[in-house]
């Protein structure tokens, strides 16, 4: 999930979103998943903060294959919190 920041990558930090505490959790990822495929066209991406649930739908999307998305500091969130 991690690795090394393409050169001239878009940075993106989701340090304030927050998708465990919408009721809309999943829609909320899914919007979140086609925005970054969006961003993708344009170019190298980086993001920073991304929240456990993102970054586990971005993996199973098939959308981490893409070597121009690095994720870095992913956030673990509380299960229960």
């Amino acid at each position: 999930m991690s690795g090394t920041e393409p050169d001239e990558a878009a940075e993106l930090d989701l340090a304030e979103l927050d998708i465990e505490g919408d009721v809309a959790g999943g829609q909320l990822v899914a919007a979140w998943v086609d925005r970054i495929r969006a961003r993708l066209r344009e170019g190298p991406l980086v993001v920073r903060n991304c929240p456990q649930m993102l970054a586990h739908t971005l993996y199973k999307a098939g959308v981490l294959r893409d070597s121009r998305l690095v994720l870095t500091d992913v956030r673990e969130e509380e299960p229960y919190g």
